[in-house]
């Protein structure tokens, strides 16, 4: 295993912010439009997982994805519990194992059998990977021939395809695990700038003007380029700077290591009740959704220890991170 990649810890910590406000319109009011960065925290994580996974020890399939479930269905399984118990859902076996994490966790968990294979037979080709499946994800968009006004960030199995496109991006970083990037604040933050605007730009005339709706598949260019900046940024001597202080540092890994707690926990706790009070609602529900977010982890960890032979370690249960 090698060193952790302090840039991972803090782009997770992002990821959760901005998944977090993408799903925050009913607390926005009439200023929703600001509920965005939804497609660009979903790629981030799948870009740390595939950057995580490419680091870790192989060994045998039914070991290694054994190892993966231990990491991701604990947390499934205590959500559940709670959210029996706690906010009255009622869900069967079958929907609690295929979509108790919702979408994220079973395409993650498709990503990893996918993976597993990429990094058995190409791990020093992922160039080749990347491009097959940009091939894939072409002719998936054309063969499907989406309607005007497809939104292929949305609930569409679409995203299943090109949100792997991240995965590798990240895997191909994890491989060589830079972590010393010269970051330039004048150069890689006006690219990181430049891409955000052209992202938005090219989504917001594919979505109004007909003729020009596969701009929306081409927005993947600047997206891949959103996502490399801001991990170069996480690497900067400043961000290090931050992570390495006493108070900010605990912060950014709390939040960073409840990144899926957060995404399980959110829906279930949105409310307007507090929409007089804008914008300091947004603050308020931010920390009820990571103070949830930590009870499930615990309870996800004792789930997880109960089904094993050692004895509760209650310290690993309610350390912070």
């Amino acid at each position: 295993m090698k060193e952790r990649n302090i840039g991972i810890d803090i782009l997770k910590f992002i990821a959760a912010l901005i998944i977090t406000n993408s799903h925050m319109e009913l607390l926005y009011g009439k200023y929703s439009a600001l509920a965005t960065g939804g497609a660009i925290g979903d790629v981030l994580f799948f870009f740390c997982s595939g950057f995580t996974l490419f680091l870790g020890k192989m060994g045998r399939f039914d070991n290694w994805y054994k190892r993966r479930i231990n990491r991701i269905y604990p947390t499934v399984f205590a959500w559940a519990i709670m959210g029996a118990f706690i906010f009255g859902y009622h869900n069967d076996m079958k929907y609690t194992l295929i979509d108790g994490g919702g979408w994220f966790v079973t395409c993650i968990m498709i990503y990893y059998v996918i993976l597993y294979i990429i990094r058995r037979v190409m791990q020093n080709k992922l160039k080749w990977a990347f491009m097959i499946t940009g091939i894939i994800v072409i002719a998936w968009y054309f063969i499907m021939n989406p309607p005007f006004g497809f939104n292929m960030y949305g609930g569409t199995y679409f995203k299943w395809g090109h949100y792997f496109l991240f995965m590798l991006l990240g895997a191909s970083l994890g491989i060589t695990n830079k972590d010393n990037w010269k970051y330039s604040f004048k150069r890689d933050g006006l690219k990181a700038l430049g891409c955000t605007i052209v992202y938005y730009s090219m989504l917001t005339v594919a979505r109004k003007i007909e003729v020009a709706q596969h701009l929306e598949l081409l927005s993947l260019i600047p997206l891949l380029g959103i996502t490399f900046y801001l991990y170069k940024f996480c690497n900067s001597y400043i961000m290090k700077k931050l992570y390495h202080n006493k108070y900010i540092g605990a912060i950014i890994k709390f939040i960073g290591g409840l990144c899926l707690k957060i995404y399980l926990v959110q829906g279930s706790l949105f409310t307007d009740k507090m929409n007089k009070i804008f914008p300091l609602n947004l603050l308020i529900m931010l920390i009820i959704i990571i103070a949830v977010a930590y009870i499930l982890r615990c309870l996800s960890r004792i789930f997880a220890q109960t089904f094993k032979p050692e004895d509760y370690n209650w310290k690993e249960v309610f350390k912070a991170y």
